[in-house]
């Protein structure tokens, strides 16, 4: 992919929080395990309502501490993992991202509209420490009126987001229509999420994981870059990890600008029982296939700062520098 920037000047909070949680040329290669309801119907598919909450914790933590050293920027959520991983002195200098909203993946009934629980924000994930935001949710563009109550929803969190200079991880995810539609859903989607003020978008892969054909997949991948200006990285969506291995390829290939590997990087290990042998497997086998995902996305990605235009850089800048005012 070529060289081509926004052309606005990014704002200096954004750019340092991208610093922080992107390696040093520019790519994304993070770890997602900010899961609730998916972990646990991982720990125990036959009653996952028998998973206690320390459980989950616990999983969470040895993931962090087996990972966080090889890959830029590890996402959590507030409840089950946060404040645990910080006060740990686990992720080291690894990025922080946090997770925004109480949705979850593949809930029965889906929460079609985007939850956000009222004692949780932008401001405080701002002032916690976090380097960036990320929201889910579902989508469906072929729905306008659905679409435009998401995109309200998108909207207001990249207010709050410029206002406190934290990047927006946003990630559509595709509700209703046909499979063979994907590709120009998951473009249409990322267009509209860009809209709405996303730093960086959070996709879906493009195409159809069961028709593998590289340069269809690829083809796919350069659709996206070609129809949005900010950065894109790649969601794993809980895939086996020798599709998301491929997938990844393609879409670094393709312009995309990194990953962020959740369940296809550690969904095995934690069907796991034994605690020793799952952790064994988490340093190794685990550990192994994030420092290949990182080796590709190295080579193939389309770094943040061939997209992005970097602060302005002159003697005055704070003077204009806006304030965020008190944090509540």
């Amino acid at each position: 992919m070529g060289d081509v920037r926004m052309t606005t000047p990014t704002s200096l909070g954004t750019w340092r929080a991208l610093q922080r949680s992107w390696t040093a040329d520019g790519v994304l290669t993070a770890l997602a395990i900010d899961h609730q309801g998916a972990l646990r119907r991982a720990l125990h598919p036959h009653d996952p309502e028998s998973v206690q909450q320390s459980e989950l914790t616990t999983f969470k933590l040895d993931v962090v501490e087996a990972l966080a050293p090889d890959c830029s920027a590890v996402l959590l959520d507030p409840v089950l993992s946060a404040s645990q991983v910080v006060a740990s002195g686990l992720l080291g200098k690894t990025g922080l991202l946090m997770e925004l909203e109480t949705a979850d993946y593949d809930l029965r009934p889906l929460p079609r509209h985007v939850r956000i629980d009222p004692d949780w924000n932008v401001a405080k994930i701002k002032r916690m420490g976090a380097d960036g935001v990320k929201l889910f949710f579902y989508y469906d563009p072929d729905d306008p009126d659905y679409a435009e109550q998401q995109d309200a929803t998108v909207c207001a969190a990249a207010r709050a987001c410029a206002r406190h200079d934290i990047p927006l991880y946003a990630e559509p995810i595709l509700v209703g229509g046909e499979p063979t539609r994907v590709g120009e859903r998951v473009v249409e989607a990322a267009r509209r999420t860009e809209a709405c003020g996303a730093t960086v978008l959070k996709l879906e892969f493009p195409a159809a994981a069961d028709a593998a054909d590289p340069a269809k997949w690829q083809a796919a991948c350069e659709a996206v870059s070609g129809a949005v200006s900010i950065p894109w990285v790649l969601l794993s969506a809980g895939v086996p990890y020798d599709v998301f291995v491929a997938q990844v390829e393609a879409a670094c290939r393709g312009g995309a600008s990194g990953f962020i590997a959740g369940r296809a990087v550690w969904g095995d290990a934690a069907g796991i029982a034994d605690p020793s042998a799952r952790k064994a497997k988490l340093d190794t086998v685990v550990r192994r296939r994030l420092q290949e995902l990182a080796e590709i996305a190295h080579r193939h990605s389309r770094p943040f700062t061939q997209i992005m235009v970097p602060p302005d850089a002159h003697p005055d800048w704070f003077r204009t520098y806006e304030t965020i005012g008190d944090i509540r």
